[in-house]
Order: C-alpha cells, then sequence, then structure tokens
C-alpha cells in the first residue's frame, strides 16, 4: 500500500491490536507480545520471523525516538498494507540496553517490504502529533484502547504523501562556532566519529563547513603533495606542527564555505540525486539561512534501505 495520497492514522488502527497497560519484562517480550497481537488478529505472516527482524533491528540501532516512545518495525515480504500495533504501559518497559531508559508507548509498525519509504511516511506523522507539548502523557494516561483511538482520531494524523528533507533529516551531533580553536574540532570529530561538522553563528545560521579532509589538508600542505620523496617528513612532522599551534588556529581560518543546503520542504528522492550528482557526503537542512538538521549519506541510505 504505497502511501500516495494522505493518510490518517487513525485509519490503521483498530481497538483488538491495542494494549493498554501492557506488562512485559523487558523491550523484547513487548515486541513480542505487540506482533503475536497482529499476527492473531490481521493478515498471515511469519510472526518469529518479524519478532527476530524488530529485535534485530533493535539492537543495531535503537528504534526510541523520543524519551518514553518507541517505534519498533520491519519490512514484511508478501505484507499488502501498513499493519500498527500499540501497546501503552504507565509503569514503563525498560529499553535501557540500547536506548535512553523506559518507554511507556511502544507502536509496533509493520510495512511491506514493497513499500521502502511507508515507515518513514508513519514516522514523519507521529513524531509531528507526539512531538506537540503534552501529547504524549495524555497518550500514556488513556486507560483503554478505545481511548487510544480516540486520541489519535481527535487530531489528525498524517501519513504525508511522500518524504521530504525534514523527514529523513537528523539533529546534528555537534556544531562549530567560526571561534572555536582546533583542539576543540579534533576532540569532536574524534570523540562523536564524524567525517563533517557544520559552522554556525550565534544565531544558528550556518556560516560553512569543516571536514577531516581539511584537517589533513592543514596538516598536508599543497606544496608537500608535490613532494615524491618524502623522507624528510616520515616522523609525521607537519602534524606534530600543527598540533602545537591548536589551541592558536580557528575554525575561521580553515572552515570551508562552499556547503550544500536545501530547504525543509525539498522531496527527499530529490537530495538522492544530489548525493550522486554532487558526489556530496552531507547535506545542510536550512530555513533561510537557520540550520534545521543534516542529511548524511550513510545514514539517508540506512534509512531508506534498512529504516
Amino acid at each position: 500500500m504505497a502511501v500516495n495520497q494522505e493518510h490518517n492514522f487513525a485509519e490503521f488502527l483498530s481497538e483488538k491490536n491495542i494494549v493498554s497497560g501492557l506488562r512485559a519484562k523487558d523491550w523484547k517480550d513487548a515486541i513480542a507480545q505487540l506482533a503475536s497481537l497482529l499476527h492473531k488478529n490481521e493478515d498471515s505472516f511469519d510472526r518469529d520471523a518479524v519478532i527476530a527482524a524488530c529485535i534485530a533491528r533493535e539492537e543495531a540501532a535503537s528504534t526510541v525516538i523520543a524519551p518514553r516512545l518507541a517505534l519498533p518495525h520491519a519490512r514484511v515480504d508478501d505484507l499488502e498494507r501498513l499493519l500498527v500495533a500499540v501497546g501503552t504501559s504507565p509503569d514503563g518497559v525498560d529499553f535501557v540496553a540500547h536506548a535512553q531508559g523506559r518507554v511507556n508507548v511502544i507502536i509496533l509498525i509493520l510495512t511491506p517490504t514493497s513499500d521502502p519509504g511507508l515507515y518513514l511516511q508513519a514516522l514523519a506523522g507521529l513524531t509531528r502529533r507526539l512531538g506537540e507539548p503534552g501529547a504524549l502523557g495524555r497518550l500514556i494516561d488513556c486507560k483503554t484502547p478505545r481511548h487510544v483511538c480516540d486520541f489519535f482520531a481527535a487530531k489528525k494524523v498524517e501519513l504525508p504523501p511522500y518524504l521530504k528533507a525534514h523527514d529523513v533529516m537528523d539533529r546534528p551531533a555537534a556544531t562549530l562556532r567560526e571561534s572555536d580553536d582546533l583542539e576543540k574540532v579534533i576532540h569532536l570529530f574524534c570523540s562523536k566519529n564524524l567525517l563533517d561538522l557544520p559552522v554556525v553563528d550565534e544565531e544558528g545560521d550556518v556560516r560553512g563547513t569543516v571536514s577531516l579532509e581539511d584537517l589533513l589538508r592543514l596538516s598536508m600542505p599543497e606544496h608537500l603533495l608535490w613532494m615524491h620523496d618524502l623522507s624528510p617528513i616520515l616522523h609525521f612532522e607537519p602534524f606534530a606542527d600543527l598540533l602545537r599551534r591548536e589551541k592558536e588556529s580557528r575554525v575561521a581560518d580553515f572552515m570551508r564555505e562552499d556547503h550544500i543546503t536545501v530547504s525543509p520542504d525539498v522531496p527527499a528522492i530529490q537530495l538522492a540525486k544530489i548525493f550522486l550528482a554532487q558526489q556530496a557526503r552531507q547535506i545542510l537542512v536550512v530555513e533561510g539561512r537557520r540550520l534545521l538538521g543534516v542529511v548524511n549519506f550513510s545514514a539517508f541510505m540506512a534509512k531508506l534501505f534498512w529504516a
């Protein structure tokens, strides 16, 4: 079921697939209970395979998208439509091994393998609705499956007809200021395992970017690249010299002002074109000049092929 027109998330909910006051010994048990409920009430699918896929996905990267909220999911062969099961737990289910602590709302989403963007469309609609002030608390307080259905029916949760940049972007893991020194840059790259860092001003407007390659260029000036005999610098003397000056070197001295930006409403398919055509590794999502998020090539591909 490709979502090529607006759909309301409530269309995919049924009281029989909702558990209020979910009791589970841990997150694996919670996933198993919700998958078993869908298997009992909905389309035929391999229950054990779905549970295993959801657990593997959770172990690889947490689906806790906000405090107290998890959206485990799997793509299922031969599934004809989106299936949803909801579990609410006032006491919480322990997701601490792979996420941010106890989770009070678990929404299991199964989508057809043939529709790779469908989960992300559902995620986009749910993120907007449950990100509203107080919304998640009201959902947790729902005492019955009927109350859960009423919660989602009360305010339309639209599944967008196609993905946009803001649906696939992530918050920047870190940002830099032009006044930051090289020591901070090196620390952020190493401690957060990053390849690129946006540079912003006090208002959050984009000023430029810094990449790992920029650090390498600082250490290896262009004239060294023309040297065939590198024996004079076998002990990385240029690197040592740069490190001696790491507190004096400022981001403004070596950042690049050329960067790729898109607005949040640009279709996500356009990002794929940019990654290929411009051989980009990171795209900045901006509103005016204000940085909203980043789309990294590796994360973009992971969302499309293994969301």
